[in-house]
């Protein structure tokens, strides 16, 4: 593809070698690939092209992944810059008819801005570039494959962006959390395939359980909050053996849930 001036493939190419180096936990070298991909890729001219050979634009996806490589790397302003990178030039550019895409570019900048004091403005990027294109394009009964974690994950960002204050919806919140069929991933290859992206899903719900657990108004269900947080979190452990940041994110994330615990 490279011989062949073929932006598409080659950036394809690139992409995927940025994210091969990262499952080896080889961060700085998949860095570099995203600088050879800086100086190829033109979403104005490539994006409907990407989309149409891949499904999705899965080379600027390539920069999605970097905010997680950065962030592993405790490059923490590298990693917001990316974030705001994606959401004011890649997002606004991208097909909004492509939701699935859009979740793909934006699942690490909401975990990110989460982990930066910025839950509350990542619910609003959530809201404008996903549910409400897909609303206007497909109608609330519509379908994606990520569709079914759009609720928790609007859910975290709600409880941890208003941490100390009032949450209007924290009985909605519990209830659902309480219904054991709520909290179980589908479908089930979302785990692996968002793992990939940053963090596994059933690290989400154990975050929201946790979240939960260190509210006021949770009181009466504080300490099986408390379990199923751990519980969750250890399978996310479990889960991304395989996925080096994934796996990184939720031992830590698992470390602060029993030391806070404790």
């Amino acid at each position: 593809a490279r011989l062949n001036n073929d932006p598409v493939h080659y950036g394809r190419a690139l992409a995927m070698q940025g994210e091969t180096l990262a499952r080896l936990g080889n961060f700085e070298e998949a860095l570099e690939t995203l600088e050879v991909i800086k100086t190829i890729y033109d979403i104005d001219t490539q994006h409907v092209a990407i989309c149409k050979a891949y499904g999705s634009d899965r080379v600027g996806q390539a920069f999605a992944h970097s905010v997680n490589w950065n962030q592993a790397l405790g490059r923490t302003d590298a990693a917001l810059e990316t974030c705001m990178y994606i959401i004011e030039e890649i997002v606004p550019k991208s097909d909004p008819r492509n939701v699935h895409n859009t979740m793909c570019l934006l699942y690490s900048v909401i975990i990110a801005m989460k982990d930066n004091e910025l839950a509350l403005e990542a619910r609003d990027v959530v809201l404008r570039r996903v549910v409400a294109p897909f609303d206007e394009h497909f109608g609330s009964s519509g379908s994606t494959p990520t569709k079914e974690l759009w609720g928790p994950i609007l859910m975290l960002l709600d409880l941890q962006g208003n941490t100390g204050k009032e949450v209007k919806r924290i009985d909605e919140y519990l209830e659902w959390v309480l219904e054991e069929k709520n909290m179980v991933i589908k479908p089930a290859i979302l785990e692996s395939a968002f793992g990939a992206f940053g963090v596994t899903p059933t690290a989400i719900l154990g975050e929201i359980c946790f979240n939960l657990a260190r509210r006021r108004e949770c009181g009466e269900y504080k300490d099986t909050l408390y379990s199923m947080s751990v519980a969750f979190m250890e399978k996310a452990v479990s889960n991304s053996e395989q996925i080096p940041f994934a796996n990184m994110y939720a031992k830590r994330k698992l470390r602060e849930i029993k030391d806070l615990h404790n």
